[in-house]
């Protein structure tokens, strides 16, 4: 058999890359060479395709020679190449979504979205006018679902009220929630919700927020003796989540309050 030629790179076909006539190759390997006779090796170093009537062979140029390719085999080849991509691109997924002491929680939205307003008055502040703000959690959700289709966090303002929240879904029937900063959560079912309707969680202050959930990070919904036990350390320690009254102190006043709380349950 006679040895390789070298292989020129012609302008326009990349790094290594050429077209080659039926007598080249010839030159490469014989014109009687059957692909099986056709020295092979696993280093690939140069693709060519020939240019004569066998345009659907293509010949990888090996460290000591040829081997012949058929589209068949291309084809095989890149859906092995895709089917890794898929099982790199899995992996970092779901490397990514273990975490140790997190949650990652994924909210799906749709639609054009729409403005709402907010009411959430919370109980027993001092003083008891303009003095009514709270970090205030909303949620949207499917009528009797608790699974969240949309959540915010915001600040309302002194008076217990927010204007302009965007919610990013169609307009329609849902439940909404409200939770307060260290409050117990309250629900509004069945809510036809449209641009620019007012939710009024308190019923004009009637039935405010009602405070003493201030265990963890954002409390757990239920005001028990874990929370009794945080607003008694506060007492030495000033912490704005216990000050229930926001009267800028904790005192005797917030463990009252919450006290009068004990065993109470949020909505779900």
């Amino acid at each position: 058999m006679r040895p390789s030629p070298a292989l020129p790179q012609n302008a326009g076909e990349g790094p290594g890359v050429r077209t080659v006539s039926q007598a080249e190759l010839e030159g490469i390997g014989g014109e009687d060479q059957t692909q099986d006779q056709l020295p092979k090796k696993r280093h690939l170093c140069y693709t060519i395709q020939m240019s004569s009537s066998h345009t659907n062979t293509v010949f990888r140029k090996m460290h000591k020679g040829w081997h012949a390719v058929s589209s068949e085999q291309r084809t095989n080849a890149l859906g092995c190449m895709m089917l890794c991509l898929v099982a790199v691109l899995y992996s970092l997924v779901t490397a990514g979504a273990q975490t140790s002491d997190s949650t990652v929680q994924f909210v799906v939205t749709s639609g054009s979205g729409f403005t709402i307003n907010l009411i959430a008055v919370p109980e027993k502040r001092v003083p008891t006018s303009g003095n009514n703000g709270t970090l205030l959690t909303v949620e949207v959700r499917n009528p009797s679902s608790t699974t969240p289709l949309f959540s915010q966090t915001v600040n309302t303002g002194s008076g217990g009220t927010y204007s302009g929240m965007t919610v990013t879904l169609s307009q329609g029937t849902y439940d909404i929630t409200a939770k307060g900063y260290s409050h117990l959560r309250v629900k509004k079912t069945s809510q036809s919700l449209s641009n620019n309707i007012t939710i009024d969680f308190t019923s004009a202050a009637s039935s405010p927020l009602l405070s003493g959930d201030v265990n963890g990070e954002s409390g757990d919904n239920k005001v028990n003796g874990i929370d009794l036990t945080q607003i008694v350390s506060g007492l030495t320690t000033f912490n704005v989540r216990y000050d229930l009254n926001r009267d800028t102190r904790v005192n005797g006043i917030d463990l009252t309050n919450a006290v009068s709380n004990l065993n109470q349950l949020g909505a779900d």
